[in-house]
């Protein structure tokens, strides 16, 4: 999954719930009208975008044709499809404790369960991440954990998720280069990217957790600009003393339980960089694993620019224009990359989707018992 920052639980109101008018039960019946509507639009828009940035670009940057792609696809077994989907399924697997110890009392099952449905969520729209936490808020709030102890996991989370997909093209390079691979465009860009933004995190992340003084001054000049806007109305506190406490709780989560987020991010980007290295072998091509975090790397980037649900189209002509520029064969570039993507996009959606299908079933009928 990919759990995305910015986006924290919505703020709870005290406006009395009023009864639906004439006009918002027309606009929801109404073709295209309501929220629904425009969730729809833009979905068919966003996957419309997607479909052809893959369809116009994937060949041309890999240099292959489709009917080799599908060809080549068209080659796997069942037992290749097993593998894979045992691998996909230890990742997901290996990557709960990293979210159990950032919100003690979660259990494994459960947090496996908030990856997919969140996924689920987030995949199906650009810039999902929003709907994807919201989702993931309301599942750990119906499991009792308040809404200051998922902010704190959604945090914590995104943080170390961000810190490993910056640090990984610079990994690649220094691996590229020890195996004596020659290496640049994609992969040097995205390492100089990633250094430059792994930098100013660690920066901002040295302010931030040095001590309570800048998170102090952040929360007075909010506390001042909402006693003057009243758009929203501030805790009894005071912001700047929410977000002081919110820090020193933030600090002690990951002093108590750093190694086994990290352990837990760690093996998951392995795994899924195993699960790359896979879908190309179950077709034919043999690719040095530095080769293959190269392209991971690159994909590890390029997924946090989500103009497109999933960045799909920008992550996989990225990856096959690498692994293409690094030695390997075209048509087993692309259908590697497309097999890998098959299970790390793909196929969320539909697992997410029955997962929060049944998280909602059991939650009716326990608020019916």
């Amino acid at each position: 999954m990919a759990l995305h920052l910015g986006l924290l639980p919505p703020p709870a109101t005290t406006a009395p719930l009023r009864r639906p008018t004439a006009r918002d039960q027309a606009a929801r019946r109404a073709p295209g009208g309501g929220r629904g509507g425009r969730r729809a639009a833009k979905l068919l828009v966003s996957g419309a975008l997607a479909t052809g940035i893959l369809a116009l670009a994937l060949p041309r940057v890999a240099g292959a044709q489709w009917d080799d792609i599908a060809h080549a696809l068209a080659s796997l077994s069942v037992a290749h499809l097993l593998l894979l989907t045992l691998v996909w399924l230890a990742g997901l697997w290996a990557h709960t404790p990293a979210l159990t110890a950032a919100l003690p009392g979660l259990s494994h099952r459960r947090a496996l369960l908030l990856n997919l449905t969140g996924s689920f969520v987030s995949n199906l729209l650009p810039l999902g991440g929003a709907a994807g936490t919201v989702a993931n808020w309301r599942m750990a709030r119906s499991w009792g954990f308040a809404s200051p102890a998922f902010a704190r996991w959604a945090l914590v989370t995104n943080l170390f998720d961000t810190t490993l997909k910056l640090a990984l093209p610079g990994v690649a390079l220094l691996w590229l280069a020890a195996a004596g691979v020659e290496a640049g465009g994609a992969v040097g860009t995205a390492a100089y990217v990633g250094l430059g933004l792994l930098t100013a995190v660690v920066v901002v992340l040295w302010f931030l957790a040095r001590d309570d003084r800048t998170v102090t001054f952040l929360g007075r000049l909010a506390d001042r600009i909402a006693s003057r806007v009243r758009f929203v109305r501030p805790p009894a506190e005071g912001y700047a003393a929410r977000a002081a406490a919110f820090r020193r709780d933030s600090a002690a989560l990951i002093a108590s339980g750093w190694w086994r987020m990290a352990l837990g991010k760690i093996a998951y980007a392995a795994l899924q960089a195993v699960l790359l290295w896979l879908s190309l072998r179950v077709l034919g091509s043999w690719v040095s694993p530095a080769v293959v975090l190269a392209a991971f790397a690159v994909e590890r980037i390029l997924s946090m620019v989500v103009i497109t649900p999933g960045a799909t189209g920008l992550v996989e002509v990225g990856m096959a224009g690498v692994l293409v520029a690094l030695g390997v064969d075209p048509t087993m570039s692309a259908a590697g990359v497309l097999l890998y993507r098959a299970f790390t996009f793909g196929m969320e959606i539909p697992v997410g989707g029955l997962s929060m299908l049944a998280w909602s079933l059991s939650r009716r009928t326990a608020l019916t018992a």
